[in-house]
């Protein structure tokens, strides 16, 4: 598609949306053929995306689609497989409801981290479109679904350490993209955002609640994710920053090692606290490598100034160990698919 395309029809102006104090404020036009993103210079249309800044546009629309079955549904989207009919490509497309203020913060942070993207590590994006009151985003379709789908298909569930050590790797390069290039805290790693294919590949998914940090050094202080993946400095409100990912990564690992949580089931949020302020540091038990405790030990200190970075965790011994071997994370993958 060429040009410019752009929303004729009268619009429904939303006041703008409160944002945590690094985004600023956010106005949003809705009108019958698509809504824009004002402060961003971002439209989504029937026809697809226009970026105004770098006049980008990503054309994708219904037509386009044949929807062919129900995935799943989640808090901000459900999720249909559809063929992209030109190219023959299967894709995963979510559907966002744009009258729904949180949902589009989401589906703005979802752009903003995939559009260009080119790491291999994140799910691919290939455009939205408006239809009906909802945004319609196409993605990359990972035929293995979540981590949390995996070990769910396993006699028990636990990953086992050679395999693990290989899927964190990737999950790391995923990481080290949005901390180091796009500047971006994901802010909801856990097993249900981490997608797997049968091909071996492991790719970080859902940037909806990604914070963009304007600086390498920036904070946030916003308070959204999952709960029981947070760090001890989101539960309490205060800034926190890309070692906040890191802490999460800890716990999920923690939890697919295992097969469990690390920290006792919490009834209420005030326990889930406690749990987590008032008790030590999570570990691993006994029958794990002494490499692997240690790398676990480097992510969940409860200082997060004492946590290593994605690029001093990608160099640990324990991820060194297996990058090389003959470790066949495919071959276990289409293992698990096929029980």
């Amino acid at each position: 598609m060429r040009g410019k395309f752009q929303l004729k029809k009268k619009a429904l102006v939303l006041d703008s949306d409160s944002e945590d104090e690094l985004e600023g404020s956010m106005s949003i036009e809705i009108k019958s053929d698509g809504l824009k993103f004002v402060k961003e210079g971002l439209e989504v249309g029937k026809q697809g995306i226009l970026i105004e800044k770098s006049g980008v546009v990503m054309s994708i629309t219904n037509q386009d689609l044949e929807v062919r079955r129900f995935i799943g549904k989640g808090s901000a989207a459900t999720v249909q497989e559809a063929l992209h009919k030109p190219t023959g490509i299967l894709v995963a497309l979510k559907s966002i409801n744009a009258y729904d203020k949180e949902k589009r913060k989401q589906l703005m942070n979802d752009i903003k981290a995939l559009e260009r993207s080119e790491c291999p590590f994140l799910v691919k994006f290939y455009g939205a479109y408006f239809d009906e009151g909802h945004v319609k985003v196409a993605l990359e379709l990972m035929d293995g679904g979540s981590l949390r789908d995996l070990v769910k298909r396993l006699p028990s569930p636990i990953i086992p350490e050679p395999i693990l050590s290989k899927v964190t790797q990737q999950i790391l390069n995923g990481m080290m993209y949005l901390h180091k290039i796009k500047h971006q805290v994901h802010r909801d790693i856990k097993p249900d955002n981490v997608l797997i294919n049968s091909c071996g590949a492991v790719k970080l998914s859902d940037f909806g609640i990604s914070k963009e940090l304007e600086m390498t050094m920036g904070l946030c202080n916003t308070f959204v994710g999952t709960m029981i993946y947070m760090s001890p400095e989101r539960i309490h409100g205060k800034k926190y920053s890309y070692s906040s990912d890191i802490w999460s990564l800890g716990l999920m690992i923690i939890e697919l090692a295992k097969g469990s949580y690390p920290y006792p089931k919490a009834s209420t949020y005030i326990e889930m606290i406690e749990n987590i302020m008032n008790s030590p540091e999570p570990n691993l038990p006994g029958g794990f490598s002494p490499e692997f405790k240690d790398f676990i030990s480097h992510c969940v200190k409860k200082n997060p100034e004492e946590r290593w970075s994605t690029v001093q965790l990608a160099a640990h011994p324990w991820v060194l160990r297996y990058s090389q071997s003959e470790v066949n994370l495919p071959q276990w993958i289409h293992s698990c698919l096929h029980r």
